[in-house]
């Protein structure tokens, strides 16, 4: 199958080495950036575009994978929707609940696949994790947590990824979507009752007293912005009583042993927690008359691989497997009831 990728940085790149891993066919780069188009279109065979309308009008590729800056995610993804495409739209959705909905309503309009870029869902432990549960090994959840607590890791400090008008928002928006989502889905997608929260920008806005070792997406643009939160808390309370707590952080002055990513879910029969890119789950469990646990390995696999791998599925099936467009809706709205709660709104 032939597949369209709009966005050549580093995801789009990483996207385009599981297209060819999955058995896909690359045929068309867009990138406004003319080089960086064309080099990753020469490394994968391609054409390359400033502009996607060569790809629109290309019948042979009937895919298109949106991987540009989260600004931009909405326009480029209706686009496509309307010009006959099914679209793998990288995380998050959108910066807003409304785009998230222009994007699914042009996808129903059009009777096209959308699939959300939801990548933990398909990680040895995210995988491991959802079958645990859907086998009845916690009972009822009551109570999930998910945190990730960095050190130093802002991502390109002053680039697109800390200047909100592009990126919609800061940790929350980066990597708090994917927690987010992974706790949803574990949990059957609750119906989410009400959701408070606080962010904090504690290091970014200093950015020449930033102190970090390396830095993802290159070094600090020193006159560039950083407007957006570094770090947030939220609890998430569902209408059928249970509760998600969540603590994201990009960067704090954690001790290297309290720096982690986990998720634990609790359930009146038992409960898992693994480590977000661990190879194992603990399986905690009461077993005649005690309290047992359990280690259960996670078998590798290539999450991003096995991602593009479900999305050409849906193509050909018309039935998404991953992250719908509904329930990237849904991770978007709790997102933003935790910045309306943290502004007080």
């Amino acid at each position: 199958m032939k597949i369209g990728i709009i966005g050549a940085g580093e995801i789009g790149r990483k996207h385009a080495e599981a297209a060819r891993r999955a058995g896909a066919q690359v045929s068309w780069v867009v990138d406004v950036d003319p080089q960086r188009a064309a080099q990753l279109a020469q490394d994968c065979g391609a054409d390359a575009a400033e502009s996607p309308e060569p790809l629109w009008a290309d019948q042979s590729t009937p895919a298109a994978l949106v991987a540009v800056p989260n600004k931009w995610h909405a326009d480029y993804a209706i686009a496509a929707l309307c010009a006959g495409k099914d679209v793998l739209l990288e995380k998050p959705m959108a910066c807003t609940v409304a785009e998230c909905q222009g994007v699914n309503e042009a996808a129903i309009a059009n009777d096209r696949v959308l699939q959300i870029g939801f990548v933990h869902r398909f990680t040895p432990v995210g995988r491991l994790a959802k079958s645990l549960v859907d086998q009845g090994c916690c009972g009822q959840i009551y109570h999930a947590r998910a945190q990730l607590s960095l050190r130093r890791g802002i991502p390109g400090l002053g680039k697109w990824f800390t200047t909100k008008e592009t990126s919609g928002g800061g940790a929350l928006m980066d990597v708090g979507v994917h927690l987010i989502d992974l706790a949803l889905h574990v949990m059957d997608f609750p119906r989410v009752g009400d959701v408070c929260g606080q962010t904090h920008a504690t290091f970014g806005p200093r950015m020449k007293d930033y102190v970090y070792d390396t830095m993802w997406a290159g070094p600090p643009e020193y006159g560039g912005a950083c407007d957006v939160e570094d770090s947030v808390s939220g609890l998430v309370r569902f209408q059928n009583g249970a509760s998600l707590q969540l603590d994201i952080a990009w960067a704090g002055n954690f001790p290297q042993d309290c720096a982690s990513s986990s998720m634990l879910f609790l359930g009146d029969r038992g409960g898992v927690s693994f480590e977000l890119f661990g190879d194992h789950v603990s399986l905690a469990a009461e077993r005649d008359g005690a309290i047992v646990d359990d280690r259960v390995d996670a078998p590798a696999c290539d999450f991003y691989e096995d991602q593009l791998r479900g999305f050409l599925t849906a193509v050909e099936t018309r039935r998404v497997t991953g992250a719908t467009g509904q329930q990237g809706e849904d991770v978007q709205s709790v997102v933003e009831q935790i910045y309306r709660s943290a502004v007080g709104a």
